[in-house]
């Protein structure tokens, strides 16, 4: 009797829980989920005292790795427009790094990103007699995505890049410089989630 007691007490304090447990699906992004867009954007140069405002495109492409958390690779451009004092000067530059999308508010959904890579800057004259400059850069920026239909979703953002160790002919000190500007396209997202708001 004494030994069934002993066996009863050891089995309720060495309990082993076996029920399923199910994990609510909270996540706007399954794991590994993918995206891919494209648009134009529209920037300042950030150049001496002229206006440099130019257009050019811009692509990007995200891998979700974890919640709302993903890796984003882009590039973009300005090589468009703009008046005479832009006629020099073109702007390329590709990198990548993190992007947070935020939860819904209704179709839309904003995001944040902080990103690294290389630029390469084709500019007048700076004083220098160098017409070219290339360096590695950051980028930050933010915007929000609109839920269109199907998969399809209408991307709007500002980006703001940190293009270091630049001579500036009016000043003529070495600094950052900070093209900027916005951005708009569409973003095509690929799966089941791909539609959902």
């Amino acid at each position: 009797m004494i030994s069934k007691l002993l066996v009863g007490i050891a089995v309720t304090l060495v309990s082993v829980s076996c029920a399923g447990q199910a994990t609510p699906a909270v996540f706007n992004h399954p794991p590994l989920s993918t995206a891919l867009g494209a648009g134009m954007n529209y920037w300042s140069g950030d150049w001496g005292h002229a206006d440099i405002n130019r257009w050019g495109p811009q692509v990007w492409g995200t891998l979700t790795i974890w919640h709302d958390l993903s890796l984003i690779a882009e590039g973009h451009s300005m090589i468009v427009g703009g008046n005479a004092h832009a006629d020099n000067y073109k702007y390329f530059t590709g990198g990548g790094g993190l992007i947070y999308t935020s939860g819904y508010w209704g179709r839309f959904q904003p995001y944040f990103k902080g990103e690294s890579g290389f630029g390469s800057l084709t500019h007048p004259s700076n004083g220098t007699l160098k017409l070219h400059h290339t360096s590695y850069i950051w980028t930050t920026g933010a915007g929000v995505e609109y839920h269109l239909s199907g998969s399809l979703w209408a991307n709007v953002g500002y980006t703001y890049d940190f293009f270091p160790d630049f001579h500036s002919s009016v000043t003529n000190q070495y600094h950052t410089l900070n093209p900027r500007g916005l951005t708009f396209g569409g973003t095509y997202r690929f799966g089941p989630n791909g539609s959902k708001f």
